[in-house]
């Protein structure tokens, strides 16, 4: 497996799909068999795992609504009564996933789902880990979750249905991942003294933007880098990108000054930042300058690599939260009953976490390739390895 999720160019590329020969997934089925089922045992026809791996074929595949995953079961039966055996004869209709999915419990759920991709994608040391909230429009849930950075695998989710309830679930993630030796990164809402104490006590460092809702830090982070004391050491490291026409020139500057910090009195506080950003596109340019706070390990206080902490961040939200909206269309979904539309995103999530675990090229083109060609997907989730 890759230590970081790539795309390879197409010439190099092990097929249209993967970037590289992918390893199976060959632990799928058992994973998903240890997941409780809600339903009195009394007239099952169609058994929990048999269910979500349905669900997660579908996925793959490119088929989101519960209406499609019961076509996709009922079209494929051929092939599945050769090849998977255990799914043969299995045909749940779209009321069938509504009614286990709205009734499996959310949280066990992502418990189990994050244990079994902790085990098929290990963590690095000083790895990023961004975590960030997200609605799902129309059901009313809203979604925070733990992405890395590289890898770009979900660790754990949790949702409320109380907006602004983000930073009460926030730290309730944090107790459900492994933060010890790994840097937890997020924007000003989770900029909080108790988030932050409680990523250092259990061994881990982070990096927060602040802005208006911690004004005094704000400014006085501000005042520094406007103001700078006589004598104060600062590092800087500018990156200038260009893509499509654009222009981005990124200045990070970093201080570890000793006065500062302790006149700031935040846990475990090791330097401070700020960012400028220089966008340049159709002879326009606009300047957005960014504060920050960081709790960093000894090998990680260059501000080279802080600047790759705060891009990394964004991963969160290119890597699932637009994946899940666009790729999947998240938001323009019709599933909103109870745990249903987080039991959904989770399964979204698993995806994702095995695409690019993967190092799956495209989404989209994937989904094409898994619908016409089953066998490779079933091949690639390890299917065929199966006995029951």
């Amino acid at each position: 497996m890759p230590s970081q999720y790539i795309v390879l160019p197409r010439n190099l590329s092990f097929s249209k799909v993967f970037s590289i020969k992918p390893e199976p997934v060959t632990t799928l089925w058992y994973f998903l068999s240890s997941i409780a089922d809600p339903r009195r045992p009394q007239g099952i026809r169609h058994p929990m795992p048999v269910i979500l791996l349905l669900a997660i074929l579908c996925l793959c595949s490119g088929y989101t609504s519960y209406r499609a995953m019961s076509e996709w079961a009922d079209n494929y039966q051929h092939l599945l009564s050769k090849q998977l055996p255990f799914l043969a004869g299995h045909v749940p209709d779209a009321a069938t996933f509504h009614r286990v999915f709205a009734r499996l419990d959310a949280v066990a759920f992502e418990e189990v789902l994050a244990a079994w991709l902790e085990t098929i994608i290990p963590q690095e040391k000083h790895e990023g880990i961004a975590i960030d909230g997200k609605t799902i429009g129309g059901a009313g849930i809203h979604l925070v979750a733990a992405f890395t950075h590289k890898l770009q695998s979900v660790l754990f989710e949790m949702g409320t249905d109380t907006k602004g309830k983000e930073l009460v679930i926030g730290p309730a993630v944090l107790e459900h991942i492994a933060v010890r030796d790994q840097v937890v990164t997020g924007d000003a809402l989770f900029a909080q003294k108790k988030i932050c104490d409680q990523i250092v006590k259990r061994g881990g460092g982070y990096l927060f933007t602040v802005k208006g809702n911690q004004e005094k830090l704000e400014q006085d982070i501000r005042l520094f880098f406007f103001d700078m004391p006589f004598g104060a050491v600062i590092e800087t490291h500018t990156q200038i990108d260009r893509w499509k026409g654009r222009v981005e020139k990124r200045t990070v500057r970093v201080s570890s000054d000793a006065d500062l910090l302790s006149y700031l009195a935040w846990p475990g506080l090791t330097h401070v930042w700020q960012c400028r950003r220089q966008i340049t596109k159709d002879g326009q340019t606009t300047v957005e300058t960014a504060v920050g706070i960081a709790a960093l390990f000894a090998s990680d206080q260059s501000a080279k690599r802080l600047n790759q902490y705060i891009r990394g961040h964004w991963s969160i939200e290119n890597g699932l939260h637009r994946t899940r909206d666009v790729t999947f269309g998240e938001d323009k979904a019709t599933i909103r009953k109870n745990h249903a539309p987080q039991i959904m995103a989770a399964l979204k999530n698993l995806v994702i976490s095995i695409f690019h675990r993967a190092t799956v090229r495209s989404f989209p083109v994937a989904f094409r390739r898994f619908a016409a060609c089953p066998l490779e997907l079933f091949n690639f989730l390890g299917l065929n390895q199966v006995t029951c």
